[in-house]
Formats: C-alpha cells, sequence, structure tokens
C-alpha cells in the first residue's frame, strides 16, 4: 500500500510540474524561429562567396589557357618575354587569392554577426515570453 501512495503522490507532483513545462513552450518556439533565420542567413553567404570563389577560379583557369598561348605564340626562344607572361599571370592570380581572402571574411563576418544578432533577439523574447507565461500562470487560482 505505500508504494502505491507513493506513486500517487509522484504523479500528483509531476503533474502538478507539468504547466511550468508547457509554460517554457513558446520559448522553444522563439529560440526555433531564430535559430532557422541565422541558418537562413549562413547559406546565403555561403552562397555568395561560393559564387563569386568559382567565378574567379573560372578566370583563372581562362587566364592560363591565354598565357599559354601566349608563351607559345610570343614567348619561344625568348625567356625574357616568357618571364614576363608569367609575372603578369602570377600578379593576376595573386590578387584573386586576395579576393579569396577578403571575401572569406566578409562571410565569416556575417555569419557571426547574424548568430549574434538571432541569440541575443531569441533570449531577449524568450525572457520577455517567459516573464508573460510565468505572470498569467501565478494569476491563475489552483
Amino acid at each position: 500500500m505505500t508504494n502505491l501512495s507513493k506513486t500517487f503522490a509522484n504523479m500528483q507532483d509531476m503533474a502538478k510540474s507539468t504547466p511550468s513545462a508547457f509554460a517554457a513552450l513558446p520559448a522553444f518556439g522563439l529560440q526555433s524561429t531564430h535559430f532557422w533565420q541565422a541558418q537562413d542567413t549562413f547559406l546565403k553567404e555561403f552562397e555568395a562567396f561560393s559564387s563569386a570563389w568559382f567565378k574567379r577560379r573560372h578566370e583563372g583557369t581562362q587566364t592560363a589557357l591565354d598565357v599559354s598561348k601566349q608563351l607559345v605564340d610570343d614567348a619561344m626562344g625568348n625567356p625574357t618575354a616568357a618571364i614576363g607572361i608569367l609575372t603578369g599571370w602570377q600578379s593576376h592570380s595573386m590578387e584573386r587569392l586576395a579576393e579569396d581572402a577578403k571575401d572569406y571574411m566578409t562571410m565569416l563576418t556575417a555569419c557571426a554577426a547574424s548568430a549574434t544578432v538571432n541569440e541575443v533577439e531569441a533570449l531577449e523574447e524568450s525572457v520577455e515570453t517567459a516573464k508573460r507565461v510565468t505572470k498569467s500562470t501565478k494569476s491563475e487560482p489552483v
């Protein structure tokens, strides 16, 4: 009989704590919304970075083809011309790498900002929701 009484008391305790668990559900919804908003921003930033990166890779491939043709046409037997052609190609390649680094930092900064802003907004909204839900829960008679 003692076990049955204990079980019944435990079930009553669980039932009493259930409203507070359900009171937290709106806060979870806000957290989820902000999480997915940040994910959407991340994907847009990744897409922009990747698109620009591939464009530069295509440019690099095309310039390498052009340089190869130019070396054959203009620099055979002329080391000075070959060095000049290769130096120009190398210079443009370094510019593309610098653009990669700049765009990468821009992407990381935008993603970090989005994560921070969404996290802060979610926290602020969760606090407000918790206050509102707690206030309405406390005002109802038990």
